[in-house]
């Protein structure tokens, strides 16, 4: 869906190689290592690796009608095959077993000259998510006795409160879980989340550094140059108490413009910029719909966003398993 940047930025979920961090994408939820960081993000897939290489790999999707393990697994070892290596399924160790209580789970192990896996395929019959985790193991390194069972304690897959939790890098987002993901960018001092929902497209920005960025301009000038906000009416702000820009297009004037609005027939945006000092960074949030953007549908996404260090870490409200 994106490239993804090599920058790893310090804070409260991802400081060191001794602490661990939350990943929140799309649905599911889990805490690596503090040096596990996505090398590849899809939006039901995700690869991590640390400084050896890769080390975990996270794929999810819904179940239509009857789950079928096996049949999952068997199409996991033809692929293993076709890449010459050599697939076997797996009683789960003892660990592992009481990390996924209450899904339905089975083990899987695969070889490929130097490349080794243990992995485990969970089914969650409340809401019917199936998710394969495999870690990839490191020569040398014992990841299936150390950190996978707890990486697996921690794995969820819905939550009971009708949001979804998004956890990436510095980023943090709570979001309706009416707001389905359309696409992502993570580039080098540019982070782009795009979603459609009900009242149109949201986006979420990310840009760093913002001294470099903000160097002979404000904030409002950055936001019409570079956050797609020409033409726009920019007003100062604050948002979680920080220095703001808030924009939007102009409100429709006459009969005949008020009733384009009311039927849905303009395009209306909304742009919300605010500069995070303690962290040099900026963050955005983008409304745009075809009718304009009240206060307070901003309010909500803007209020739902920020950086992992300010707000809480544990985006986590799944129901009991």
């Amino acid at each position: 869906m994106g490239s993804v940047r090599s920058e790893v930025n310090p804070g409260r979920c991802a400081v060191s190689a001794r602490n661990w961090k939350t990943i929140a994408w799309n649905g599911v939820r889990f805490t690596v290592p503090g040096d596990w960081d996505p090398a590849r993000v899809g939006r039901r897939h995700l690869l991590l690796e640390s400084a050896p290489g890769p080390v975990m790999e996270v794929k999810w999707a819904a179940v239509k009608g009857r789950f079928s393990g096996g049949r999952h697994l068997r199409k996991l070892a033809r692929r293993v095959g076709r890449n010459g290596g050599v697939f076997r399924e797996t009683a789960l160790p003892a660990k592992w077993r009481t990390s996924v209580a209450g899904f339905e789970a089975e083990g899987f192990q695969w070889d490929a000259g130097t490349e080794r896996s243990s992995g485990v395929l969970l089914y969650c019959p409340a809401c019917r998510i199936a998710s394969m985790i495999q870690f990839l193991e490191r020569p040398g390194a014992d990841i299936t006795t150390s950190n996978a069972a707890r990486v697996l304690a921690s794995f969820q897959d819905h939550r009971s409160d009708d949001r979804t939790a998004w956890a990436l890098y510095d980023m943090v987002a709570l979001l309706p879980d009416s707001f389905a993901l359309e696409r992502c960018r993570f580039e080098a001092g540019r982070f782009v989340l795009e979603f459609n929902g009900p009242v149109g497209r949201l986006t979420l920005y990310r840009w760093a550094p913002a001294e470099v960025l903000l160097q002979n301009r404000n904030l409002a000038d950055f936001a019409q140059t570079v956050a797609g906000g020409k033409g726009l009416s920019f007003r100062s702000f604050t948002v979680h108490g920080h220095p703001a820009v808030d924009g939007g297009d102009p409100l429709p004037v006459g009969p005949g413009g008020r009733l384009r609005a009311r039927l849905g027939l303009g395009r209306f945006r909304r742009l919300r910029l605010w500069r995070v000092a303690g962290r040099n960074r900026i963050l955005g949030v983008r409304l745009e719909g075809r009718r304009p953007i009240e206060d307070p549908e901003m309010q909500v996404v803007s209020d739902a966003y920020g950086m992992a260090d300010e707000r809480p870490c544990d985006t986590a409200s799944a129901d009991p398993r």
